[in-house]
C-alpha cells in the first residue's frame, strides 16, 4: 500500500507545562494546513535553536504509535491523544521501520520529502506529565520522523499522503534512530556515511555523522 489517508492534522501555540517547562508540543487539530516552504503557517516553535528547520518543517506521527503507548501505560492511556506527541500529521498506518530516508509523497497539493526520525527529548514526558514515557518512546522507537517541503500546498482531513518515488530502500529510518539510540552506537560507519551522503540530516543528526 502506498497511499494513507490523512486522519489528523495539527498546529501548536506556546504554552507552559505543568513542569514549567515552556512548549508548544501539544497541538490542537485543524481542518488542514498550508503548507509553506521551511515550516506548516501558524505552527510555533519554542525552542527554535534544537526544534524546526528546513528537514524538520512536518512531523509525522501514526495511531499505531499512540496505541503502543496505551497499551504501555494503561494508567494514563487517556493523555495519549492525537496532537500531544507534536505531530502536524496523522495516519492510522505506518511505522519507522517500514520507512527509509528521501522517500518522496504527495500530500494533499504539496510534496514532501522524509528526511529523518525524530530525537526524542525530555519534552515528551512533561506533555505527558510522567517520567516514564520518554524512556519507552526511545526502548520502541516510535518517535516519529520529518518531511522537508519540495513543493508548498495545502493539505486537508481526508486527503492522502501518496508514495512517489523510494529512492534508498536500504537506509531505513528505524535503523538510524538505532544508530543513534541503541548499542553499539554509530557503529555502522557505510549505512551512516551513506545516510549523510543524501544529504537530508538535519542539525540533530549531521554533526555527530560528520565527525564519524
Amino acid at each position: 500500500m502506498s497511499k494513507f489517508e490523512i486522519t489528523g492534522l495539527f498546529i501548536g501555540k506556546a504554552e507552559t507545562l505543568e513542569s514549567g517547562q515552556v512548549s508548544a508540543i501539544r497541538k490542537k487539530g485543524v481542518e488542514s494546513l498550508n503548507i509553506l516552504k521551511t515550516h506548516v503557517e501558524s505552527d510555533e516553535i519554542v525552542d527554535q535553536k534544537h526544534h524546526g528547520g528546513e528537514m524538520r518543517a512536518i512531523h509525522h506521527y501514526s495511531q499505531f504509535n499512540y496505541d503502543h503507548l496505551k497499551k504501555s501505560f494503561p494508567d494514563i492511556s487517556d493523555r495519549f491523544v492525537p496532537g500531544s506527541f507534536g505531530e502536524n500529521i496523522l495516519t492510522n498506518e505506518l511505522t519507522e521501520k517500514e520507512l527509509s530516508i528521501g522517500e518522496i509523497y504527495q500530500l494533499g497539493s504539496a510534496k514532501v520529502q522524509l528526511t529523518v526520525c525524530r530525537r526524542p527529548c525530555a519534552t515528551i514526558n512533561g506533555s505527558y506529565q510522567d517520567n516514564r514515557v520518554l524512556k519507552e518512546v526511545i526502548a520502541s522507537g516510535h518517535v516519529g520522523w520529518f518531511y522537508r517541503v519540495l513543493e508548498a500546498g495545502v493539505v486537508s482531513l481526508g486527503d492522502t499522503l501518496e508514495l512517489l518515488e523510494k529512492p534508498h530502500p536500504d537506509l531505513l529510518i528505524s535503523k538510524l534512530f538505532d544508530q543513534g539510540y541503541k548499542a553499539p552506537k554509530f557503529s555502522d560507519i557505510h549505512f551512516l556515511r551513506a545516510c549523510l551522503a543524501t544529504e537530508l540530516m538535519d542539525k540533530g543528526w549531521k554533526p555527530k555523522l560528520l565527525n564519524l
